[in-house]
């Protein structure tokens, strides 16, 4: 007779263990992945540490600073909000002013709208 391999339960569902059987495997697998990225620590952008922990949706807090900022829903900062941030630094190193969607009144000299 064959003997079954040993190994300890609940390590291959990790989180999604509490599901059972139910839902399908994929599912059960993805949102295990998204549970492990969003309960990991993560670092602050302010003071560099490994300390920063999920409060609310897209709401993220340092437990060592107490700065309070928002981010993605599952991780503190998306990959769309990384490359936002590196365009808007590139810009500003070029010397370009940012108007985010404000529309400057210019006055012409001799003109007066009423």
């Amino acid at each position: 007779m064959a003997r079954k391999q040993k190994r300890k339960k609940g390590r291959k569902t990790k989180s999604a263990g509490r599901f059972g059987v139910r839902y399908g495997r994929k599912i059960r697998k993805a949102v295990a992945a998204v549970e492990e990225r969003t309960k990991a620590l993560h670092n602050c952008p302010k003071c560099e540490r490994k300390s920063v922990s999920r409060i609310g949706t897209g709401i993220w807090k340092c437990a060592k600073c107490g700065y309070t900022f928002t981010g993605g829903t599952y991780i503190p900062q998306t990959p769309l909000g990384i490359a936002a941030q590196r365009a808007i630094k590139r810009l500003a190193e070029r010397g370009v002013e940012i108007d985010m969607g404000r529309e400057e009144e210019t006055e012409v000299e001799g003109v007066v709208e009423e």
